[in-house]
């Protein structure tokens, strides 16, 4: 009996004793599963805080080479000629307008056509018309303009066409024709007759001999007289106490 109860005291020693190397064991796994959770958290920090600043470094040489990429681009080999980078655009299908039917030129409008008097040398062109007489007998003829009277003789036929103007007026220039001066008159049909001055002279108002006036000077066959008003103004006839007359004929 006394043998059966140590045995079994020695039993119940050597099982607590197992219990706890048991315990111990557990306890000592748990604090090593502890530790080396700790060591890996601690491992994966370290890794990521050294692998941010190099993906921020890898980005950053990334950029710079983005950069001198795009610089040689800009840059050519010619160091004095530079040429901008294009973005390629998609082409798309160009839409044809049909081009508009060319404006049917206007008909031209004809220049008007008139007779007129040339005196180069005095710096004289002019229309001339056809003019009458007023009720006291003198030639109505307008300040801007040179008269051909229509009591003398028709361009181109025998006898003297008689051309009168003002002076001050469109005649104003010509008391300084001399002999060998050449005058044209062209019709408006285009057709030219050309004169050349042979005789001037200066005659009174009063007693003028319009006979003399109106024909062709030295016994020609075609001529051209030009009269205008030269001499003192007098204030009771209106008008100047002198003419100077022209004499041309056909050249």
């Amino acid at each position: 009996m006394q043998q059966l109860q140590s045995h079994y005291t020695w039993f119940c020693s050597y099982h607590r004793l197992r219990i706890s190397a048991f315990l111990a064991m557990a306890l000592l796994c748990f604090a090593l599963a502890n530790a080396a959770i700790f060591i890996l958290t601690q491992t994966s920090q370290n890794v990521q805080a050294q692998t941010v600043p190099n993906v921020v470094e890898t980005s950053k040489s990334a950029e710079k080479v983005a950069v001198v990429e795009a610089a040689q681009v800009v840059v050519t080999t010619n160091p004095q000629a530079t040429t901008t980078q294009q973005t390629t655009r998609p082409v798309s299908t160009p839409t044809i307008t049909p081009a508009p039917a060319p404006a049917q030129p206007r008909a031209a409008i004809p220049a008007p056509s008139y007779d007129k008097v040339s005196i180069p040398s005095i710096g004289l062109t002019s229309r001339f018309v056809t003019v009458g007489l007023t009720n006291t007998n003198a030639i109505d003829v307008h300040p801007s303009l040179v008269g051909w009277w229509n009591g003398s003789a028709q361009l181109g036929s025998p006898g003297a066409v008689f051309l009168d103007g003002h002076n001050p007026g469109v005649f104003s220039r010509v008391p300084l024709m001399k002999e060998g001066v050449q005058i044209s008159l062209t019709k408006a049909s285009g057709e030219t007759f050309n004169y050349t001055v042979v005789h001037v002279e200066t005659v009174m108002l009063v007693g003028i001999n319009m006979r003399a006036a109106l024909t062709p000077y030295g016994g020609a066959r075609e001529g051209l007289n030009l009269m205008t008003c030269v001499g003192a103004y007098n204030a009771q006839t209106g008008t100047t106490d002198q003419r100077l007359v022209v004499y041309a004929i056909r050249s």
